[in-house]
């Protein structure tokens, strides 16, 4: 399923479910007070299916969770396509996933993830997602007498929360996350992520296949990531934006080696990029784009003196390592998402129209792929600034 069909389906059935949830729940209600804290709590649930940057953007929260409940068990909820990177957040203890290729495969997962966690008999859980109905059926359906996430007036889930969480579009998702800890009377106090766990094997993993594709040892590394998920590709800097910016990198700095990177599913853009290269700049540029594991792409950030990203969840694994970044905002926007820590350079034009993408239209973009506020970046005024600034 792509994500319009998932949107759909969570919009027309998810409306019904809830309905008749909200009529269970409101008789309950009559028989049974709110629920308080528990004293001992053993099990934690946290749920967010979309976006692998928000998961490492919640670490923060996590952490503070893990601080005042340090014996309990922290396990996370998510897709199928996030569950591997879940897996190398050391503040989580274990990751349940959902497969979303097929509707059968997606409700076979969900059965199965709704029977697993009922019978853990969790404490809290925490819905970390902004704008879909799934997530809060969950959250009822685990069982847990305290459930936390976020009230959207304009998206009707019924009164199936414990603790309704307001959502601020005007503050780092860091402290929108936060938010649902300071509900039940944690404080978060430090904002700085987690980086995902750097595994020693990977490393000279990536350390070999670079040797083998010519890399020689000091050459500087330049990692670039030019694709955006399909949560909304308008945050996608041109590809000719691209091509001119890594070419004049090249041109300007002979020591440099610029590295592509993507899934399996980006290869065939990621190739693009690569054909639209002057050939003369095609022997300094190598294409690793569907070659890399999670775990070999977090060691490749790492081992990169720089990464020129999208808006995008990598831009945060990135930053969280302590590598410089430089990345282009325009559909959302970097005071809501923008990269946690001081060694990153965001480029954002702030025309009219941008941000464009909020929890109240579903993240989508009204352009519908003519993406104005990201072709207004012009490379040349990246280069200059890079430059000036000494990243490069």
């Amino acid at each position: 399923m792509n994500i319009q069909q998932m949107r759909n389906i969570d919009s027309l059935i998810g409306g019904i479910v809830c309905l008749l949830l909200e009529i269970s729940e409101r008789i309950k209600r009559i028989f049974f007070n709110r629920p308080s804290i528990p004293s001992d709590v053993e099990n934690i649930l946290i749920t967010k299916y979309l976006g692998m940057g928000s998961i490492l953007l919640a670490t923060p929260m996590l952490r503070s969770l893990r601080s005042k409940f340090p014996k309990s068990k922290i396990v996370f909820m998510t897709f199928d396509g996030n569950a591997q990177f879940a897996r190398q957040i050391s503040v989580i203890d274990e990751v349940i996933s959902i497969r979303t290729k097929t509707l059968s495969s997606f409700t076979i997962d969900l059965l199965r993830a709704l029977f697993k966690i009922r019978r853990k008999r969790f404490d809290l859980v925490f819905d970390l997602e902004f704008f879909a109905r799934f997530s809060t059926i969950v959250s009822y359906l685990s069982g847990a007498k305290m459930r936390v996430g976020y009230y959207l007036p304009k998206l009707w889930r019924g009164d199936l929360l414990t603790h309704q969480v307001h959502f601020n579009p005007y503050k780092h998702v860091t402290e929108v996350f936060a938010a649902q800890l300071k509900s039940i009377g944690i404080k978060v106090t430090d904002f700085s992520l987690v980086p995902p766990v750097l595994k020693e094997e990977k490393v000279a993993s990536v350390r070999s296949l670079l040797k083998e594709k010519g890399v020689n040892e000091g050459e500087k590394i330049v990692s670039v990531n030019v694709n955006a998920s399909d949560l909304s590709v308008e945050r996608k800097w041109p590809r000719e934006s691209f091509v001119e910016l890594i070419a004049s990198i090249i041109e300007r700095e002979k020591e440099t080696r610029i590295i592509l990177v993507g899934s399996k599913g980006e290869v065939k853009y990621v190739k693009s990029v690569y054909d639209s290269l002057p050939e003369e700049t095609r022997g300094r540029v190598i294409d690793l784009s569907g070659n890399l594991d999670i775990e070999e792409f977090i060691a490749l950030l790492k081992h990169s003196a720089l990464f020129i990203t999208n808006d995008s969840g990598p831009l945060h694994i990135a930053s969280s390592l302590g590598t410089p970044t430089v990345s282009f905002f325009g559909p959302e926007s970097p005071s809501l998402y923008g990269p946690v820590g001081s060694r990153n350079m965001v480029f954002y034009a702030g025309i009219y129209c941008s941000p464009c993408l909020n929890v109240y239209n579903a993240k989508t973009a009204m352009c519908k792929g003519d993406n104005r506020c990201m072709k207004e970046i012009k490379p040349s005024e990246v280069i200059d600034t890079l430059l000036k600034e000494g990243m490069l």
